[in-house]
């Protein structure tokens, strides 16, 4: 898959394309039925499959203090859609002059001019163009008038409700993660870089790498049963995330106890799969009883990755 980061370079490498314009933000099942339309039409047509997307989302150009967590970081969103089998993907900045850009500007000078789209496939909710003043329709009635395809992909629905990423959020926002798997058609994860702690963990038996995660959508605190993506290997494991208040913390962190592994890795990159959640996060009258409650914890987390496994269930 080539990946761009500007609207400037395609033009240079497709002549023909269908593409598919938006956000992507989740890349739930709902967006994988729009990208897997472009792939039909892409065989069909034996042309390039392009991904016009943003990073980051034009929201936070326009209303950064109602720009939301993010559901897929940037490399996330490059690996599924490299799992997909998209030719092209372009992470394009979204900026004053895209902002300006009437429905019809934007589409001759970057659906048609950049990149050459035959086809342009996109949600049936999808907006575009200065205020949003651009839809599903007005697109129709441009291709009409520029001669390229149009196709408009309905919603996708699940135990009776649409898919979309606010669903999502919901999802998250409750630890109900076996919908969150269901929307998504993978397990919710966070990536984040492992930064040094206090070594709190370490000073009662049980090591923790500390995660900064950024602006990512995460779960309500709690202990969860994880698995772990670091260094090219996988690794169960158990995590809290709060203010460790037996500590008289202050300081939310988020902290992963990776069974069976006891490098530091500080600046390594880790991926976090939430898979179930064990309990709230408590204070706890001293250390001793902390510890038994980690060791309960473990085992709960040890049970729940096991069962997952007995089941053949579907995992990171």
């Amino acid at each position: 898959m080539q990946i761009y980061y500007d609207l400037e370079t395609p033009s240079e490498f497709f002549q023909e394309s269908i593409v598919t314009v938006g956000v992507f933000d989740g890349l739930h099942i709902g967006h994988q039925a729009v990208i897997q339309q472009v792939l039909t039409q892409s065989e069909k047509f034996k042309l390039a499959s392009f991904v016009l997307t943003f990073d980051p989302p034009p929201v936070a150009f326009l209303a950064p203090e109602r720009c939301p967590p993010a559901l897929t970081t940037l490399p996330k969103k490059i690996e599924i859609l490299e799992q997909l089998g998209v030719d092209a993907v372009i992470f394009a900045r979204f900026d004053a002059y895209l902002q300006q850009m009437s429905p019809d500007t934007f589409v001759q000078q970057v659906l048609l001019q950049r990149l050459h789209a035959r086809q342009v496939i996109i949600g049936y909710d999808w907006q575009f163009g200065k205020g949003r003043s651009g839809n599903a329709e007005a697109l129709k009635q441009l291709g009409d008038q520029y001669q390229f395809g149009v196709m408009i992909v309905g919603p996708v629905q699940l135990h009776g409700a649409p898919v979309h990423s606010t669903r999502v959020r919901e999802a998250i926002a409750k630890s109900n993660l076996d919908l969150v798997s269901e929307l998504l058609g993978h397990r919710y994860s966070i990536m984040g870089e492992i930064v040094k702690g206090e070594g709190r963990g370490r000073q009662i038996g049980f090591p923790t790498a500390n995660i900064d995660a950024g602006n990512q959508m995460l779960p309500p605190s709690g202990v969860y049963a994880i698995r772990v993506k670091l260094e090219g290997r996988m690794f169960d494991g158990v995590l809290n995330m709060g203010a460790r208040p037996t500590f008289d913390g202050a300081k939310f962190q988020i902290e992963a106890h990776l069974f069976d592994f006891e490098k530091m890795v500080y600046g390594a990159k880790m991926e976090v799969f939430f898979i179930e959640k064990i309990r709230e996060e408590r204070k706890f009258p001293n250390p001793e009883m902390l510890i038994d409650q980690i060791k309960q914890d473990i085992a709960t987390a040890k049970a729940i990755l096991n069962r997952m496994r007995d089941r053949n269930a579907h995992c990171c």
